[in-house]
């Protein structure tokens, strides 16, 4: 399970923004989502319904019900607008293009069966926020929803999609485990659940041989950070990223090449054909509706 953490000074920053943010744009209560009779459903959920649940075996919730709720959390609903936007860009963003270069049924068979969307993001005690969490392979739930900016593609990365990428790879590797070659590269360098204070940084993680801060706790978080960032950057900087990294440039380069092979050879999945495509929505997204819920 991944949990994205933002440290105190950044919280500070976000609740500030949001306070200001909420006196600019007060909240429309005519779009609630909360509903005594959910049984009731509007055009979204018919939507729903017919784009994600027949072709894809997803149950995207956004009413937040109780029972897939953590009530560790105080959390706030995602509103109705936000939560469409965000059905459709999981729709154009992972579900498609996983869908055009996967073997027929891929999807269904694999992916979670269910996002929760939530309005607000989790904030824990110590000062830092969960933005996004996975249970078990079944469940991905995405924090922070009423913050959505659809035009802002380095945000939607970072707080919503390589989330989402990160999770369904880790389901991945666990129905069929990749080769332990790739557990040796940094068997050594691991530092379990000290990676908050073990780097300033994701550069500085990058120089050991991780893409991320996160990457650097144990293999399987390495394994999937790695796929979530390298889909998401394109490909000339992603070259600036490994040569920047110095010595950590060949330790990815090496661990991205047994990524590589397993999701060709146990999944018929291109890695590269996958970025290509995701890049290339990624380059037309504001030409897409993403209130259309026709």
């Amino acid at each position: 399970m991944k949990k994205i953490l933002i440290l105190l000074s950044f919280v500070t920053i976000l609740i500030g923004f949001w306070a200001c943010s909420n006196n600019d744009n007060p909240i429309d209560t005519s779009e609630t989502v909360i509903r005594v009779d959910n049984k009731l459903q509007n055009d979204f959920d018919k939507y729903l319904e017919r784009e994600f649940v027949e072709p894809y075996n997803l149950r995207i919730l956004y009413k937040l019900p109780d029972f897939e709720s953590d009530f560790s959390y105080t959390l706030s609903p995602a509103r109705y607008r936000n939560s469409v936007r965000m059905a459709n860009l999981i729709k154009y963003l992972c579900l498609e293009p996983y869908k055009k270069v996967a073997p027929a049924g891929f999807l269904q068979k694999h992916f979670p069966k269910f996002i929760l969307l939530v309005g607000s993001a989790a904030y824990n005690p110590n000062g830092t926020i969960v933005l996004g969490t996975a249970e078990g392979g079944l469940k991905i739930t995405l924090y922070r929803v009423n913050r959505l900016d659809v035009d802002d593609i380095q945000e939607l990365y970072n707080f919503y999609f390589r989330t989402i990428y990160h999770e369904f790879s880790h389901i991945l590797h666990q129905t069929t485990d990749y080769s332990i070659d790739f557990d040796k590269i940094s068997a050594s360098t691991y530092v379990g659940g000290l990676w908050v204070e073990s780097w300033n940084s994701d550069d500085e993680a990058r120089q050991a041989g991780f893409i991320s801060r996160y990457g650097s706790s144990e293999a399987n978080e390495d394994f999937v950070e790695l796929i979530s960032y390298y889909i998401t950057t394109p490909q000339s900087d992603w070259d600036t990223m490994i040569q920047d990294a110095g010595d950590g440039g060949p330790i990815m380069t090496q661990k991205m090449g047994i990524i590589r092979d397993y999701l060709d050879k146990v999944w018929d999945l291109d890695i590269d054909a996958l970025r290509d495509e995701i890049q290339l929505r990624v380059s037309q997204l504001d030409q897409q509706d993403l209130d259309n819920i026709e």
